[in-house]
């Protein structure tokens, strides 16, 4: 595991209602929505603000009570080849907050771990799965 292995892929905030981020990104230059998707049923829009994507969510999937979440920054996420050589490493798998698991969806599948190696700085880690 070097940091040629791991790349930006997106960054996720949660808001109110994904509708009305949509209809923003639709509305705002310079911002493009161009996709809705789902994770086991919980909607989430993929959009991009110049070359940067930025996924919306009113609930993450680690959230345990999300009707009292506040809307924000939820996480940076990270395309990692393999997602194992994190988990397996001391130092991440300390700061492991939830996962790893499995998700799909029009995004296609993939394998998720989130971390918490700072307070407040939440990122995932995902690996691409083929089908």
């Amino acid at each position: 595991m070097n940091s040629d292995d791991i790349k930006l892929v997106n960054l996720a905030f949660r808001v109110p209602r994904v509708e009305a981020a949509g209809a923003y990104a639709d509305a705002v230059p310079g911002w493009s929505k161009t996709a809705l998707h789902d994770i086991d049923g919980v909607p989430f829009m993929e959009a991009r603000l110049g070359d940067v994507r930025i996924n919306f969510f009113e609930n993450a999937v680690y959230d345990e009570a999300p009707e009292s979440a506040p809307p924000g920054f939820l996480h940076a996420s990270f395309a990692v080849a393999d997602l194992e050589g994190f988990l397996s490493d001391v130092h991440w798998r300390a700061h492991l907050t939830w996962g790893p698991a499995e998700i799909r969806g029009g995004f296609g599948r993939r394998r998720i771990a989130f971390f918490e190696p700072f307070p407040g700085c939440r990122i995932e880690l995902m690996e691409e799965i083929d089908d």
